[in-house]
């Protein structure tokens, strides 16, 4: 397992991959400067690059997804939500065939172990945009960026 550091003008990154794909992205109050031989690590920081700027709407990262079969439906359904748009917990819950674990559902996105790729930032509540790991301004900002805010 090899990690690497991405700095954005809100964010900090902490990046985990090996042979088997993105595992994990942390949200770190630090940036180091480490070099990686990792092929899809590499790729992974110039898709954020591109991601932040604006320029880039769907990752093409290998990632290696880790959970239950739950929230890997999850998170299946979240990286079908496109660039910009949103769902609720609800629609997720319902186009997983579990129409009432939409609390279920947020759990699942609060342990999204690779943030802003597995974009659980694009679901939100009925009653508003809901809660983020990262911190609510930090999904704002990512709304912003795909211009749905």
């Amino acid at each position: 397992m090899q990690k690497v550091y991405f700095k954005a003008g809100f964010i900090n990154l902490e990046i985990y991959g090996d042979e088997n794909g993105i595992s994990e992205i942390k949200f770190v109050d630090f940036y180091k400067n480490l070099l990686t031989n990792d092929e899809n690590l590499k790729l992974c920081i110039d898709e954020l690059n591109r991601y932040f700027k604006g320029d880039l709407k769907n990752f093409s990262v290998k990632l290696n997804i880790i959970g239950t079969k739950f929230e890997k439906d999850v998170y299946n359904a979240l990286l079908k939500i496109p660039y910009g748009e949103v769902k609720t917990y609800k629609e997720i819950a319902e186009s997983i065939n579990h129409p009432k674990a939409y609390r279920a559902v947020g759990n699942a996105n609060s342990k999204n172990k690779i943030p802003i790729i597995v974009p659980c930032h694009r679901v939100i509540s009925n009653s508003g945009i809901g809660g983020y790991t990262g911190g609510i301004n930090i999904k704002e900002n990512l709304l912003k960026i795909e211009k749905y805010l």
